[in-house]
């Protein structure tokens, strides 16, 4: 696993006719123009759009770090799939194509497209009342979409998260990375309130993207000197795979910079929670920092011998 960054959302969508307002999001963004090129009016085409357990799949053969999930279409299905994942700490995510699914609304009164849960029953409640129901938000309006499956995966900690997305743009006449140090929220709020927080690289769609124009943006977005090179990288195979599928619009939000893990309780071993996080460092490759906080484990962490960095605040 090369990259040490982990993609946790991913909105692609490929060439042919129609629209869709993650692209329209993007352009307002850049402040873009509908453009006539040549005497002639261009129009953008696409032919489909991913649901967010494709775009994963596609993250995964691309060679980025994402989080381990599984999708399932039916209640039952993802109590299996819960359990199959072995996490206690998980999240169901409803898988329509239209953005503010958190802040949704299912038909029978469930609040949010995306729930925490912490139990492969609680995957199979929530599950149930979002398969085969319609989810309403700002995007789908009155009409709502419907909900055929959803997506459960780890739930992750981060400590920090990103925006990034790559997009075609008439006005650059070709692919544009976009940035921005505000991840996690609506990037059309963060474009109106704070304009300068997003961070904008044309590339030569001929010469394709060189290494210092993704540094550029990861330093602009803010990553510490230490995991710059590592973002870089990441930006290198998410335009890869924009190139490679012919995307119109690869959306990332959020990238996540480190994983903490917060222990707190009454008696317990901290030695055993250690071991257990050593082995899944080790188990899962990661390459990410990882942040512990829990007292006594210093002297454990130093004789893991794992390719990772170990923070561990006392």
């Amino acid at each position: 696993m090369a990259s040490s960054l982990i993609c946790s959302r991913l909105t692609a969508s490929l060439r042919n006719s129609g629209s869709r307002s993650t692209i329209r999001s993007a352009t307002k963004v850049l402040g873009g123009c509908s453009g006539v090129l040549g005497g002639h009016v261009s129009q953008q085409q696409r032919s489909l759009s991913l649901h967010e357990y494709m775009s994963i799949g596609l993250l995964k053969e691309a060679g980025v770090s994402v989080p381990i999930g599984l999708v399932a279409s039916s209640s039952e299905e993802a109590y299996s799939v819960a359990k199959d994942i072995g996490s206690k700490d998980l999240v169901v995510k409803a898988q329509v194509l239209a953005g503010g699914r958190g802040k949704g609304t299912f038909e029978g009164g469930l609040k949010g497209g995306v729930r925490i849960v912490y139990s492969p029953e609680e995957a199979r409640d929530i599950s149930s009342q979002m398969i085969g129901r319609k989810l309403y938000t700002k995007q789908t309006g009155e009409a709502g979409r419907i909900c055929n499956q959803v997506f459960i995966c780890e739930r992750r900690y981060p400590r920090r998260e990103y925006y990034f997305a790559i997009t075609m743009e008439r006005h650059y006449q070709g692919p544009v990375l976009i940035g921005s140090s505000q991840g996690g929220v609506n990037i059309e709020d963060v474009a109106a309130e704070s304009p300068d927080a997003i961070v904008k690289e044309p590339i030569d769609i001929v010469e394709g993207i060189k290494m210092e124009q993704a540094v550029k943006v990861a330093q602009k977005m803010g990553f510490p000197p230490a995991l710059v090179d590592d973002a870089a990288q990441s930006m290198m195979k998410l335009y890869n795979l924009f190139i490679k599928y012919d995307a119109s619009m690869l959306e990332i939000n959020p990238m996540v910079q480190a994983i903490l893990v917060n222990i707190f309780g009454g008696i317990m071993r901290c030695d055993v929670i250690a071991q257990g996080i050593i082995i899944a460092v080790r188990d899962l490759e990661l390459k990410i920092p990882i942040v512990v906080k829990l007292s006594e484990i210093v002297s454990l962490a130093k004789e893991a011998q794992v390719d990772i960095t170990f923070q561990l605040p006392i």
